[in-house]
Order: structure tokens, then C-alpha cells, then sequence
């Protein structure tokens, strides 16, 4: 197992954390990353676009002229694909693009992209986010005391991970570059998507535990 250093909200290390290297150090497989990537983005579309095919859309359903000796092509009705005004072909309707992925493949994903950000230094663990108020000076405050010697960009942003926490939910709704999420909703694109990853050690030992099939 290895160590990572443990702060207060001050950036001044307070302890060490041993981080299980099932869940840290995993093997850097980007192919699951590719995977998990695409089905959350899957699971997120709405799926609610809607265009008018020809039995949808207003209109007669007479034909424009005679069938014969009008030395036209034959033609239905107005409301033909080809006809202006007309429906469309093939015309995409609402559905459910979701699909069914492989729990244990899920969980290898996650322990892939926490091993990437332990590998590329953007991993910090901090005793606790106790806030007295949930204002958003004192999460900002916060977060520029975490840049003094970090290794990751500072300019791409932090994901801050914790269980239950109100005042740090509130104080962060407002940072235009940061965002909080509840430790059970920690996922791969958000991971991916911030440089920098805060976690509460009680968030640790619960993801921990999450993704070793112990909870």
C-alpha cells in the first residue's frame, strides 16, 4: 500500500493515508475508460428528438394531378419525403439510448481513473471539509491554500469529494471551475473532466470499501 500525505484546509499536513492499491494503483487500462465514458454519456442523452414523418405532418392526402397523360412522374401526395413541406424519411423519434454495462467493469474503470490522478499527482486528501457556513469564500479559500505546491494545473479546476455535507454542497454551487459530489455519486467522466481531485479521508475509505465489494 502506499502513502499519500494528509492536509487540513489549510494545505498543512496534519497525517498519512494508506491508499490500497486495488483501488490507487490499478493497472492504467484506458480501454475500460473508453467504455464507461461512452455509456455514461449514452445513459445521459434525452432522447427526446421528434421530426414529422409523411403520416404526421398537415396536409391533403389528394394527388397533385392525375396518374396518366400529364407527362409528369407519377406522384401520392404533398406530403411525400420529397415534396416541400413534406415528411421526412426515416425520421428519428424518442428512445432510450441506455445500455446494460458490467458492474465489475464499472468499478474497474473508477479504480483506473483514481490511479491515474495518484500516477499524474492530482489527488489530495484532506482530514475533513469542515465548514462553519456554507459560503463560497470559504470553499475558494479553501482551494487557493490547496494550489501552493500542487502538481496539477491549478487553472483546470477541482472535484471535491465527500460524503454528507451541506455547508460544502452550498459553499461550492457558486465556483464556475469546481465542483462537489457526494462520494456514492463519484463517477469516471467527472474524474476525467477536473485535474485535480480533493477527497475527504472518510470519502477514501468509503470508495475503498465501495469498489473492493466490501459495501
Amino acid at each position: 500500500m502506499a502513502k499519500i500525505d494528509v492536509v487540513d484546509l489549510t494545505n498543512k499536513t496534519v497525517g498519512s493515508l494508506e491508499l490500497h492499491e486495488g483501488v490507487f494503483a490499478a493497472p492504467i487500462r484506458k480501454h475500460l475508460l473508453t467504455e464507461v465514458v461512452n455509456w455514461q454519456r449514452a445513459k445521459a442523452r434525452s432522447g427526446t428528438q421528434s421530426v414529422k414523418t409523411r403520416t404526421e405532418v398537415n396536409g391533403t392526402t389528394k394527388k397533385p394531378y392525375g396518374q396518366k397523360h400529364t407527362g409528369n412522374a407519377r406522384q401520392g401526395d404533398m406530403k411525400a419525403p420529397h415534396m416541400r413541406g413534406g415528411g421526412v424519411a426515416f425520421a428519428p423519434k424518442p428512445r432510450d439510448y441506455d445500455y446494460t454495462l458490467p458492474k465489475a467493469k464499472r468499478r474497474a474503470a473508477l479504480a483506473v481513473a483514481l490511479s491515474l490522478k495518484v500516477k499524474e499527482g492530482g489527488l489530495k486528501v484532506v482530514k475533513d471539509f469542515s465548514f462553519a457556513e456554507g459560503k463560497t469564500k470559504h470553499v475558494a479559500a479553501a482551494l487557493k491554500a490547496f494550489k501552493t505546491g500542487h502538481t496539477s494545473s491549478p487553472a483546470g479546476g477541482w472535484l471535491l469529494v465527500d460524503g454528507d455535507n451541506e455547508n460544502l454542497c452550498r459553499g461550492a454551487a457558486n465556483l464556475c471551475d469546481s465542483r462537489y459530489l457526494h462520494v456514492n455519486g463519484l463517477n469516471v467522466v467527472d474524474l476525467l473532466k477536473y485535474p485535480s481531485l480533493v477527497m475527504s479521508e472518510s470519502a477514501v475509505k468509503a470508495i475503498e470499501k465501495r469498489l473492493l465489494g466490501e459495501g
